[in-house]
């Protein structure tokens, strides 16, 4: 009888463990499933230099971007002013406001060049270094512990040899709208052993066998060391520092991503 009644009580413990084993791995999958939601905001608008030439030169603005929706009012609020300031530089509540405010300025700033266009334009010189624009883009995804990868892509040109583009990495909390940054993640002293992945990636990416082979391609230029950049993505395998013209190398070199694998930071990853 003893017997029988400690089968049936070790039954119930057996039972009630796996029940909430499968619960766990329910809700996580729930979790790992759910969709972020984005709010689009768009901004598009042609400004003439001069009302009075019909072939005036121009200040281009096209602006197609995603707000998040996290749910969470404080959350939602947290990510949106932190893109919003961002793009904008503005502590705004609203990107409306901020993105007005940007504008604005630009505006002004692009009129300071109308003497100087019509100097050009009584010398016949062509008006070709007139025309500015500028154009933002962003890209949302769901990566490492459903953390919100918030990527921005802005390029603009407003005199020069070439436009100026570059990318702006924002990873979020979606539970509380908080910024993830590389401490987080991350056990103290990272550093050092960090940099010496991404020497040794970089390395792989051009077939050179260390650091001397790198700066022989042209990399690490002008006595620059490699650095731990703060734009990564935080995605879902991996770890993506991305190196923006100029960085690390010549402006023809473009823009540099370079991958860490999270199994290459198990003994750096809290």
């Amino acid at each position: 009888m003893k017997k029988c009644a400690r089968i049936i009580f070790y039954s119930l413990i057996i039972a009630v463990f796996s029940c909430c084993i499968g619960n766990s791995k329910k809700e996580k999958a729930v979790e790992d499933k759910k969709e972020i939601t984005t709010i689009p905001f768009e901004y598009h608008e042609t400004f003439k230099l001069s009302e009075h030439a019909s072939d005036s030169p121009t200040l281009k603005f096209d602006f197609s971007l995603s707000l998040i929706d996290a749910g969470d009012s404080i959350a939602t609020d947290n990510i949106n002013q932190a893109i919003a300031y961002t793009l904008f530089e503005s502590s705004s509540n609203s990107i409306t406001e901020a993105c007005e405010s940007f504008i604005a300025q630009r505006k002004k700033e692009y009129l300071e060049l109308l003497p100087e266009y019509i100097n050009s334009k009584e010398n016949d010189m062509p008006a070709v270094w007139f025309y500015n624009y500028c154009i933002a883009n962003s890209e949302v995804e769901k990566g490492y512990k459903g953390y919100i990868n918030y990527t921005i892509m802005w390029e603009e040109f407003s005199g020069g040899m070439h436009p100026y583009s570059f990318y702006t990495v924002l990873n979020f909390n979606p539970e509380t709208g908080e910024e993830i940054v590389l401490s987080d993640i991350l056990k103290e002293n990272y550093e050092e052993p960090l940099t010496q992945i991404l020497i040794n990636n970089l390395a792989k990416q051009l077939q050179v066998e260390n650091i001397e082979g790198i700066k022989e391609k042209g990399y690490l230029y002008r006595d620059n060391e490699m650095f731990i950049s703060n734009n990564f993505i935080l995605d879902s395998e991996k770890i993506v520092f991305i190196y923006n013209k100029y960085e690390i190398a010549p402006y023809a070199f473009g823009d540099i991503m370079i991958n860490v694998t999270y199994d290459e930071l198990k003994d750096l990853l809290k």
